[in-house]
């Protein structure tokens, strides 16, 4: 048993790594529902540093998690066989997927056609991703976690916090987007907190029945209700500013805030899944 913070590392990667890849589904729908120019095009390129420095950080959680430096070379000697091992490739895939669109569109050579399908694979590779985050906890030996929910909890957190950052990045770069950019948005966070609050709620009412010879799995966290509710109020407050930055062109500031908002309603959920910790031999 314990509190969750003995796992805060975990829980960095699995809140800003999700939001990192998440954000490109907003910058597909800015570069195919909208029509930036040039120059707006390149600012947005530009800017798109911000979504994988939030990437590249949550990495650097998953990497300090580990007891030694030397350990990550081990991780990928189970690709195929360890669920942790298959999640780190699938993100390290991501990553590199991510990095080539940059780097091709900062020198100028992606074409409208090549670019749109770039964004719009990294858009489906971010939700893999976000699956294969959520796949790694179902094992047999920690019943707590062994659930189909850990995937669509995570699911929810990469739409929430991924679409937040992905419309500050559009804000910070000053990229106009059509009509109706704010409704999208926010249906897109709003779907977000909805999918994580179901997901980790049904896990949470589904706690009791888990049981070792210490206690009921209810018992492992006294306070698991209040951290979903605090995600869920997170979620609803940054959707809430996302919508009033969507009337002022994304306003960097407000949208800035959200980011901090859902981000911290998603570290507190993740610090509550780990506290349900519970081997079947304990």
């Amino acid at each position: 048993m314990g509190t969750g913070f003995e796992h805060t590392a975990l829980a960095v990667f699995t809140t800003l790594a999700p939001m990192g890849a998440g954000a490109f589904i907003a910058l597909a729908y800015a570069f195919i529902a909208g029509t930036p120019d040039e120059t707006a095009a390149k600012r947005l390129d530009c800017w798109t540093a911000l979504p994988l420095a939030v990437l590249a950080a949550g990495f650097l959680g998953a990497f300090m998690h580990l007891a030694s430096p030397l350990n990550a070379f081990g991780v990928f000697a189970g690709i195929g066989s360890s669920p942790l091992s298959n999640e780190i490739l699938v993100g390290v895939v991501f990553a590199a997927v991510a990095v080539v669109y940059w780097a091709l569109a900062l020198a100028g050579k992606l074409s409208s056609t090549l670019r749109k399908a770039l964004l719009v694979a990294l858009a489906a590779l971010a939700v893999v991703f976000a699956a294969f985050c959520g796949l790694a906890y179902m094992m047999y030996t920690i019943p707590t976690w062994n659930t189909p929910l850990s995937i669509v909890q995570m699911i929810g957190y990469l739409l929430a916090g991924g679409t937040v950052l992905g419309f500050c990045t559009v804000g910070f770069a000053q990229v106009g987007l059509p009509k109706g950019a704010g409704t999208v948005a926010l249906a897109l966070t709003l779907v977000g907190v909805a999918v994580g609050t179901v997901g980790f709620g049904m896990q949470i009412a589904g706690l009791d029945a888990i049981r070792n010879i210490w206690s009921s799995a209810a018992e492992l966290v006294p306070a698991i209700w209040l951290l979903l509710g605090a995600f869920a109020a997170c979620g609803l407050v940054a959707a809430g500013l996302t919508l009033a930055a969507a009337k002022k062109a994304f306003a960097p500031a407000l949208m800035a805030t959200a980011c901090v908002v859902v981000a911290v309603g998603i570290f507190l959920a993740r610090i509550g899944f780990y506290g349900l910790y519970m081997g079947i031999a304990l």
